[in-house]
């Protein structure tokens, strides 16, 4: 606990809670990186799990490089809200429940990534998914829309 205290009374938390657009701005960019990371991951495991046929794979797959830039920013604004509440949060059961989620879900982002370069394309460019990317794919669905969830959940714990 006295970590957090410290953590929590830093000069870059006490900036946080000093300037009034700061607060607002993070947490603006972590919805912004959220739509990302998950819409773009959402949309990729239901196209790989079949839906939506009429869209190429190949364009879904495309849509990687946003994701992870979704992940970047909220990774970023995610540790700066932290440190603005961090004895709140690191106490926070819904918290940790969400980080072991977040982890969890981006290994299997990154298995997924390899296997989709690994292939070189060729499962993505003959639309026809392997069953274990179908498996990364509704493994993401689940563990993404738990992170959201979890995240949710934090506010009233």
């Amino acid at each position: 606990m006295e970590f957090l205290v410290w953590l929590e009374h830093t000069a870059i938390a006490n900036a946080i809670r000093t300037t009034p657009w700061m607060y607002p701005t993070f947490e603006t960019l972590h919805y912004v990186g959220l739509s990302m990371l998950v819409g773009g991951i959402m949309l990729i495991d239901l196209r790989v799990l079949g839906f939506a046929r009429q869209l190429s794979l190949k364009s879904m797959i495309g849509l990687l490089p946003f994701v992870w830039v979704g992940f970047i920013i909220n990774a970023t604004t995610g540790s700066l809200l932290f440190i603005y509440g961090a004895t709140g949060f690191g106490t926070n059961k819904a918290f940790y429940l969400k980080m072991t989620f977040m982890v969890i879900a981006g290994l299997n982002a990154l298995a997924f990534d390899l296997a989709v370069r690994r292939a070189t394309l060729d499962w993505v460019s003959a639309d026809r998914p392997p069953p274990y990317v179908k498996v990364f794919a509704t493994l993401s669905f689940a563990l993404w829309l738990c992170v959201v969830t979890t995240g949710r959940w934090m506010a009233y714990r």
